[in-house]
C-alpha cells in the first residue's frame, strides 16, 4: 500500500472529480504553487497511483439510453467467456465474481431488442438474469479517498 500524505490525497479528490484541472487551480485548492503541485501529480503518475485520464460521455446522449446489469453463469470456464465479452463493444464493464454467477456485465443498449441480441450471444455461454437500471440513486463516483482512509485509519485504531 502507499502511504499518502492530506495533500496527495487532496489532490486525488480533486482530479477525480475533474481530471482537466489545471495545476495551477489544483495549487490553489490545496494550498502549493502549481510547480510543487505538477511535481506531485508526476510522481503519483510514476507510483501507478494515477493510472489515465478520461472523458465521462453520456451514453443517453448518444442513442445507448438502456443501462443493463447482465449476471452470466457459466460453466465454460471463465477464460472463454472473457474473450468472447471483450469483445462486445456494448459491454462497459465486467467482472468475475464469487457467489451463484461467473460474471457480472454492464451493458449500454439501444433497446430491449438490442439487449435480446446481447443475450442470444451470451446464452451459449450459461444461464443469466438481466436487470434494466431504472435509476442511479449513487451514480458511479469516484471515491473520496481523504474520507475513506481516514475511516479506515480509525477502524484499525479501534483494534
Amino acid at each position: 500500500m502507499i502511504d499518502l500524505d492530506d495533500i496527495n490525497r487532496d489532490i486525488l479528490d480533486l482530479l477525480l472529480q475533474d481530471g482537466r484541472m489545471s495545476y495551477r487551480e489544483l495549487g490553489e485548492r490545496v494550498g502549493l504553487t502549481a510547480p510543487a503541485v505538477t511535481e506531485r501529480v508526476r510522481k503519483l503518475e510514476e507510483l501507478g497511483v494515477i493510472t489515465g485520464y478520461r472523458a465521462v460521455v453520456d451514453y443517453e446522449a448518444l442513442g445507448f439510453p438502456l443501462l443493463c446489469v447482465i449476471r452470466l453463469n457459466s460453466p465454460r470456464g471463465a477464460a472463454g467467456v472473457d474473450d468472447i465479452i471483450r469483445g462486445i463493444p456494448e459491454v462497459i464493464e465486467a467482472n468475475r465474481v464469487t457467489g451463484s454467477e461467473s460474471h457480472v456485465i454492464r451493458a449500454r443498449l439501444r433497446s430491449t431488442a438490442h439487449l435480446e441480441q446481447m443475450l442470444d450471444v451470451l446464452c451459449e455461454y450459461g444461464d443469466s438474469v438481466t436487470n434494466i437500471v431504472t435509476s442511479s440513486p449513487v451514480p458511479r463516483r469516484p471515491m473520496n479517498l481523504r474520507s475513506a482512509m481516514k475511516q479506515q485509519q480509525q477502524h484499525s485504531n479501534r483494534r
